[in-house]
Formats: C-alpha cells, structure tokens, sequence
C-alpha cells in the first residue's frame, strides 16, 4: 500500500526549477495527487499532497528533493498524512467570499475569526495587494449544514461595512458564472470537482 506525504517546497525562482522537482517526483515514484505551485516576491512556493512506494523513507524522499533543489536553494518540509486523513468528505456547502478594499493589520486574522465561530472551513485563500492600502482576497469555503448561509452573508457584509471593504459571498454555482473578481481568482482558484 502506498504512503502518502504532504510536502512544501520553497526556493528560488528560476527557470528549471519544476522540472528539477517533477524530474525528482518521478525518480522516487511519487504520484502527485494534489499540486499547487506559485512565485510570491521572486520566491518559488510548491506544495503537493502525493502517494510513494512504502518503501520510500520520508528522509529519502526529503533527501532526494532538497538535492534536485539545491541549485535552486530549495528548502523542504515533509509530512505523512495518516491514512485517515488521505480521503477529504466534506459535508455542507461550497461558497466563495471575495473581498477587496481598505488594508489594515488584523483584518485578515478577524475574517478568518468571524468564519471560525460558525465552524466554517477555509479551503483555499489568497490574497494580493492591489496598492499600498488596498487588497484583494478569495477564500473557499466549506459551509457546514448547521450555519444558515444567509445570516452568514448578513454577517459578513456588516464585517465589510465596518472595516471599508467590499465583500461579495455566494454560493459555487453563482460564483462560478459570475464576472466578479474573476480576474483575480482564475490564477489561483481554478475550479475543483466536488
């Protein structure tokens, strides 16, 4: 039975450099199930949830990829995931929050508090600035069967109306074929199958 391993890869971005880790990938046996890969501020940043032969060490596969990454200066963190955490069921409903406007320190961590208390999880996030005082931000989210999307929205546009943002919730369906802010959020969330 395969093992699976969570694993962040972050370096210089140069050119070569995913084809150094995916020729590494290959070399051990792994099978990428989950990627993600972006360049924040000249830095290369790779996470990858993949399975690998079970006799595989995670020290090997470590190993292995800081050598193919070090021309780059490549740093590597490693996890097992147990094999009860290797199948996501998420029950509930998915919805995107996109936000955009004012930039203050701690806006972040009191959205993230906000959707916390209603036991909402955060699947995905990203966030860029679009000037010196203003971002943009797109999370997915998971909203479980107990939270009532509407009075989460109601309380979200309040949280937006307080802090000088624009915050627009729906559901992945509307989402999907809406224009706003698609722009941003094609480069970083592409759609997922459910």
């Amino acid at each position: 039975m395969p093992q699976s391993f969570f694993i962040t890869m972050t370096s210089q971005d140069r050119p070569g450099v995913l084809a150094a880790v995916t020729t590494a990938f290959a070399e051990l046996g792994g099978d990428m199930k989950y990627a993600t890969q972006v360049v924040v501020h000249g830095l290369f940043t790779m996470t990858v949830a993949a399975d690998f032969p079970p006799h595989r060490s995670w020290e090997v596969i470590r190993d292995h990829l800081h050598d193919a990454g070090r021309p780059y200066d490549m740093a590597v963190l490693i996890r097992a995931i147990p094999p009860e955490n290797n199948v996501q069921i998420h029950s509930g409903e998915r919805y995107f929050l996109s936000v955009t406007g004012h930039d203050a320190p701690g806006v972040v961590r009191a959205l993230c508090a906000l959707l916390a208390q209603r036991l909402v999880d955060i699947q995905r996030l990203f966030a860029v600035p679009n000037s010196s005082e203003s971002f943009s931000l797109v999370m997915q989210l998971n909203i479980p069967e107990s939270t009532e999307a509407e009075e989460l929205s109601s309380e979200l546009e309040t949280f937006g109306a307080l802090n000088g943002l624009n915050v627009v919730f729906q559901h992945e369906e509307i989402y999907n074929v809406s224009d706003f802010p698609r722009e941003i959020a094609t480069e970083f969330l592409p759609e997922t199958q459910s």
